[in-house]
């Protein structure tokens, strides 16, 4: 359980314990905050000062019923950008993010990456297939390894 306990410390603004940290498993899952497209080109360059961010166009959820407390990004095919709720704080070492195995059985991936530094929010890029995908807010989308 020692990994489990160092992940629970490195995670920042977990949202629900329970539900991110299965008893039987060293791993923590990641919750959607914010969802975007990126909606002007960026600029990269060899040095650095030419560079600039691409800006990201925030989509709002919507709630299917008036009375519902969470609503619904409904996504056709596409890149977006995905903030998740949660953050990481590393001193040393790093965690592995990758896509959650439900999220992919769904149509929709991203790179898995090595994070090495802090970063909160923590942050993605996703591909949605042909068919769309229904996200909910705060829901499960990636997860983490110690490594």
């Amino acid at each position: 359980m020692l990994k489990r306990d160092q992940l629970k410390a490195i995670l920042q603004n977990i949202i629900h314990e329970p539900t991110q940290f299965p008893s039987e498993k060293n791993v923590a899952y990641l919750t959607v905050n914010r969802i975007g497209k990126i909606g002007t080109a960026g600029s990269l360059d060899f040095g650095g000062s030419e560079y600039s961010e691409g800006k990201i166009d925030w989509i709002d959820p919507e709630k299917r019923m008036e009375d519902d407390k969470y609503g619904w990004w409904e996504l056709p095919q596409g890149l977006y950008r995905i903030e998740f709720n949660e953050g990481v704080k590393l001193e040393d070492g790093g965690i592995l993010l990758q896509i959650w195995n439900a999220a992919l059985k769904n149509g929709v991936i991203h790179p898995t990456e090595i994070i090495t530094e802090s970063q909160n929010p923590l942050f993605t890029h996703i591909h949605v297939s042909e068919n769309g995908v229904h996200i909910k807010e705060n829901a499960r989308l990636s997860e983490v390894r110690l490594i």
